[in-house]
């Protein structure tokens, strides 16, 4: 539920823990915070009463120490709440909303342990995506330098399948190895426009682009233009007809 949307007695979670809205107040133009009010600008400045990111003061008390002092927050017109119906549980031990911290972290540690797991099981040799060894006959692709799932298999030892399987692992290493050393750019990737032609010929509008030096057929483009229709019996290319008249 937005802030715009919550009123009074309104059960929400704020920090983990359930809270009631005492109120919910508008803010006058002239005490918006300096954030607030370059915002307003870059968005051409609508009216100040209406605009649906303006700042507003939401003062919440606790339902689990009703005498403690009522918390004021301020927060945008569009901010995003979770609710709670009247009945709702509570973690025993911490007094959180489940899934409290404690479980929320074990959780994460559960999960980092079992890909810890996996990665150490890695061999030299084998696909770093399905885990299965990498024979002569199979086209695969090695990524240059330190390893950056197993750095203790040294070297030029980071290799995957190119098959279609494989290719979402192949894709996400490429992203974290590009990431890894300021200015390097990816292998699968090229910011350029290809350019299919009706006789399967393929161009790219960056000279130096991707598939000149990897699998051309694994290389994304960042836009990608097909000129001629895609009927087969078609005959032509539209960027070539275009040139007629």
């Amino acid at each position: 539920m937005a802030t715009d949307d919550l009123t009074a007695d309104t059960l929400v979670v704020w920090e983990r823990r359930p809270y009631r809205v005492v109120e919910v107040r508008e803010r006058e133009q002239a005490n918006w915070p300096k954030e607030y009010r370059e915002a307003w600008v870059k968005q051409n400045m609508p009216d100040p009463a209406t605009w649906y990111c303006r700042p507003r003061a939401i003062v919440l008390r606790s339902e689990e120490e009703p005498t403690a002092k009522p918390q004021h927050l301020q927060g945008p017109n569009n901010y995003y709440w979770h609710t709670l119906p009247e009945h709702y549980p509570l973690c025993r031990l911490c007094k959180e909303i489940p899934p409290c911290r404690h479980v929320h972290n074990e959780r994460i540690m559960a999960r980092a342990t079992e890909k810890m797991e996996k990665e150490m099981a890695l061999m030299p040799g084998v696909c770093h995506g399905c885990r299965e060894p990498i024979t002569k006959r199979q086209k695969h692709f090695t990524f240059p330098g330190p390893n950056l799932i197993r750095p203790d298999l040294g070297d030029n030892t980071a290799v995957f399948h190119t098959r279609k399987g494989c290719w979402d692992f192949l894709s996400s290493y490429d992203k974290r190895w590009a990431a890894a050393e300021e200015g390097r750019s990816r292998f699968f990737y090229c910011e350029g426009t290809e350019t299919e032609h009706h006789d399967g010929s393929f161009e790219c509008s960056k000279p130096d682009c991707a598939a000149k030096r990897v699998h051309k057929d694994l290389v994304q483009h960042a836009m990608w233009v097909r000129h001629h229709p895609r009927m087969r019996e078609a005959r032509g290319c539209w960027c070539l007809a275009s040139q007629l008249f």
